[in-house]
């Protein structure tokens, strides 16, 4: 087990009341606009570290498509709630899913790609797995610094505090993009992108319109 997927398994039993923060419920606002023309139903879809899933009960729910959620943390599988429509399973990592080719008309990746080792080898394994026209929604990190200031300032300040300290997981997060830099990956990778929305900040609330995360909506070429 990696250090990041360690770090999160650890939350895993209260993971689901995160959703009842701004900073995590705003996932669902922005899926939810990035999917508005979209009609979904009966297509299957896989949520590529899905966490113990409320994203993928999410699309279920509202979107009427049946997903897939795939997590390398048995603690995060081992504590999602069942749900119709959804599956939940381990894997080793997203960069190694071992699904068939071609088996998803959509992927969502949502807030993992900053803790993976080749963020390029995750995305050519989830073009793998997509259809060809295949949906991708992921997001990523915002390398923005204004974006990011009052968070790295919480994470610095706090830094000698323990566990009390605040904003942990940036000893994880490795890689952080600008919207044009992870554009050119993707395009790069055999995706084009379609739209981009960038959202979140320190407890949910953004810097001058900067958000800390950037959710692109892609289509495999």
């Amino acid at each position: 087990m990696n250090d990041a997927v360690y770090f999160h398994s650890q939350g895993a039993t209260t993971w689901e009341s995160n959703y009842k923060k701004r900073a995590f419920s705003a996932r669902k606002d922005v899926l939810r606009e990035l999917l508005a023309s979209y009609n979904l139903e009966d297509q299957y879809w896989l949520d590529a570290g899905c966490g113990t899933g409320p994203l993928a009960r999410f699309l279920a729910a509202e979107k009427g498509c049946r997903v897939l959620g795939v997590d390398a943390s048995k603690a995060m599988i081992d504590n999602c709630p069942p749900a119709p429509k959804a599956e939940f399973r381990q894997i080793k990592d997203i960069c190694q899913t071992a699904l068939p080719d071609a088996s998803f008309d959509g992927v969502l990746c949502s807030s993992v790609l900053e803790y993976v080792a080749e963020p390029r080898t995750a995305l050519f394994e989830l073009r793998r797995v997509l259809k060809q026209q295949g949906l991708l929604l992921i997001s990523v990190r915002n390398a923005d610094p204004i974006a990011w200031l009052p968070a790295v300032s919480a994470y610095w300040l706090t830094k000698g505090l323990g566990r009390w300290r605040l904003c942990k997981y940036l000893d994880y997060s490795k890689h952080s993009y600008s919207e044009s830099t992870f554009r050119q990956l993707l395009n790069s990778c055999g995706f084009r992108v379609e739209k981009a929305r960038s959202y979140g900040g320190l407890r949910g609330f953004s810097v001058l319109g900067h958000g800390t995360l950037v959710m692109f909506r892609a289509v495999k070429l």
